[in-house]
């Protein structure tokens, strides 16, 4: 199997055809993520074509197998796949007296294929084709031991290719076999082990730190029954150790994928005492050690074998009964469960988790049990965490659960996650849903709370995901009139983790559905339009607008009903208005004037029209006009007879007051004589 860009699988097998002259076909199978089946293709002449490996290449895939002729006999085989699955090319290689490709790697646009290829005296010697995309061969290479090799697996290092096999001793077993070739073909160094186990085969192969690690079969046990294997090498091919697993009944390991700190194994498992055979998953750490072991599978006989880490977990590919079977897994460990103050607290490392409601205990305290139970098809989206605690609201299987998360800052660091990206969800109806999620951090510590459903069966998880977010755009720059249409889209918003969004429109009158709504107002003010986006795994944004409404301006003049000529009045404007700034502008016969109060003064006697505008800033405009009536101006006669007189205003009086200060003079004068 090899993940596509998708997310999804191709795998690559054979199907009895159900027809005697064909036999078995090569087929290819396409899914999905979640397991769904796109595609199916089958391919091959008559005989048996079988595939056992796969990878991608620069245009789809290539696929190794073999295929036999007529005679019976088989032959290496390649073939080039578009990527729908069409079959652009196919070549035959070896003799084909029992040839056989079980592994291709691809080292830059070197793509090296091995298996075996038969020798002269019936026996096999480990095979390697080095060929382009195409399949033309660039090198070939055979082992040259005094004993049969077998190469079943390949892995591309820094600077060469692993290979690793199995070898036939004098005594009728197998030992280990691996080997080392640079991508021109040079031998760099060739082993075999007896120190792994007895009678021996390597079935696959991964790189670890600095080293490299083999999954296989162990046949010499005392118990006569296979267990299956793990070993561990330098990356100069030096043994460091091994491990067996097996239940006293038949256990075989097929495949192994490393985890970044361990490896995951997977195979078949039988136990003792019963005939069923069932898929195998073994967790171990970097030596070997096992921390879980999962049996799957039904009561037909099953078995596992590639596997592969995904970005929240693993995927497996293999049988069950009559049918290929595919596998997609949740990464989980082990937890501690605490009880205090009403909350059940479980504590994970950086391995997800299943949380389930145990039924007696959840009529009193609702306390969580953490189960050991695989599940199939839920492998979490995004980075996930897992940590958590729960709290029960206790108000039945429909009410919500405070649960929240726990985590080391200086760990989310070392794993590059944002704290602000972190998420809780819960498994439901065959798909993972996320909250929006608060996160606060203290002192080193990193707490994420949600309110999530409660329910008998609840799988919570935690995951590193990236939130959407929501953009309205068309929003009015100013105000809209009173029943005006206005139409607004959220298609610039973005789905974050998943692009598949849907979204909600809700205001004042009503909601609506899609990427754009159009609203209108009738009451002037500010009306908020609020767009929620959602994506595919439940986590949500929103970005609330407001629609300015505007509303009439309305005045109030105080002015004069009438003036005479040159009489001057003030004007006065009294202006009601809740949206926007206004201006008052007057329109007078001697010119225009701005202001709430301004000054007039009528230059003629005819009746005179003064208009009153009042505009607010978004353009709403009230306009009022006043007829004031002027008069000619009052007392006419006596101010032109004021204006003419002969006499000087004010001569008399001065007159009559020298006269007296003269007659006084006298008569002081007369007194003293």
């Amino acid at each position: 199997m090899v993940e596509t860009d998708d997310g999804g699988f191709l795998l690559a097998g054979w199907v009895d055809s159900g027809k005697d002259d064909l036999g078995d076909q090569a087929t290819v199978v396409k899914v999905d993520a979640a397991g769904e089946r796109q595609w199916t293709k089958r391919f091959g002449d008559e005989g048996t074509d079988r595939l056992f490996d796969i990878v991608e290449s620069d245009d789809g895939y290539v696929a190794v197998g073999r295929s036999n002729d007529d005679s019976g006999w088989s032959q290496a085989w390649a073939v080039g796949l578009s990527n729908d699955g069409t079959v652009d090319w196919e070549k035959q290689y070896g003799d084909a007296r029992g040839d056989a490709f079980w592994s291709i790697s691809r080292a830059g646009d070197t793509y090296l294929m091995s298996g075996w290829t038969p020798t002269d005296g019936d026996g096999a010697d480990g095979y390697v084709v080095a060929a382009d995309e195409a399949g033309e061969v660039d090198w070939e290479w055979t082992t040259d031991g005094p004993q049969d090799e077998y190469i079943r697996d390949s892995v591309v290092t820094d600077d060469g290719v692993v290979f690793v096999g199995d070898s036939t001793t004098f005594f009728g077993n197998s030992v280990g076999y691996v080997a080392k070739l640079g991508t021109d073909g040079t031998l760099v160094w060739e082993q075999t082990h007896e120190k792994a186990g007895s009678d021996v085969e390597y079935r696959s192969v991964a790189t670890g730190d600095g080293e490299f690690a083999i999954a296989g079969i162990d046949n010499g046990q005392s118990n006569e029954k296979p267990d299956g294997l793990f070993a561990r090498f330098s990356d100069t091919g030096e043994f460091r150790n091994s491990r067996t697993y097996g239940d006293r009944g038949y256990d075989m390991l097929e495949g192994i994928a490393y985890t970044g700190d361990g490896y995951i194994l997977s195979g078949g498992n039988r136990l003792f005492a019963s005939w069923d055979l069932d898929g195998w998953l073994i967790r171990t750490d970097e030596k070997g050690n096992s921390e879980w072991r999962e049996r799957l599978g039904t009561t037909d006989r099953d078995a596992l074998w590639p596997v592969v880490t995904t970005d929240s977990g693993y995927a497996a590919a293999g049988f069950t009964g009559d049918e290929g079977w595919y596998v997609s897994i949740s990464r989980r460990v082990d937890g501690t469960i605490s009880a205090e103050n009403g909350t059940s607290t479980v504590t994970f490392g950086d391995e997800p988790l299943q949380l389930t409601y145990d039924g007696e205990r959840n009529q009193s305290d609702v306390s969580p049990s953490l189960t050991r139970r695989q599940f199939l098809d839920q492998s979490m989206p995004g980075t996930p965490m897992y940590a958590a605690s729960i709290a029960s609201t206790d108000e039945g299987e429909d009410s919500l659960t405070q649960v929240s998360a726990r985590f080391d800052e200086a760990a989310l660091r070392e794993r590059n996650v944002s704290t602000a990206s972190l998420r809780l969800g819960y498994y439901a109806d065959g798909q993972w849903q996320f909250a929006n999620s608060e996160t606060t951090v203290d002192n080193g510590t990193v707490v994420v709370h949600a309110m999530l459903p409660s329910s008998a069966n609840a799988i919570y998880g935690v995951s590193s995901l990236e939130a959407p977010t929501a953009v309205v755009d068309g929003v009015p720059q100013g105000a809209v009139a009173p029943g005006e249409a206005v139409d607004l889209s959220a298609a610039s918003s973005t789905g974050g983790s998943d692009e598949n969004v849907s979204v909600s429109w809700s205001f004042a009158d009503g909601t609506a559905e899609g990427e754009s709504a159009t609203v209108q107002f009738d009451e002037p003010g500010h009306h908020d339009v609020t767009a929620t986006v959602t994506n595919a795994h439940g986590l949500t944004a929103e970005q609330t607008v407001s629609v300015l409404v505007n509303d009439q301006p309305t005045v109030t003049v105080d002015a004069p009903q009438s003036l005479s000529v040159g009489e001057s009045a003030q004007l006065s404007a009294t202006v009601a208005n809740d949206i926007g700034n206004t201006t008052v502008t007057w329109l007078l016969p001697s010119g225009n004037q701005t202001g709430s109060t301004v000054e007039y003064a009528p230059q003629s006697a005819t009746e005179q029209s003064v208009v009153v505008v009042v505009r607010d800033e978004f353009g709403a405009e009230t306009r009022q006009t006043l007829e004031i009536s002027v008069d000619e101006v009052q007392n006419q006669q006596s101010a032109s007879e004021t204006t003419t007189s002969t006499t000087t205003p004010g001569f008399g009086t001065v007159v009559a007051f020298a006269s007296l200060i003269l007659f006084a003079v006298g008569l002081t004068r007369r007194s003293r004589r």
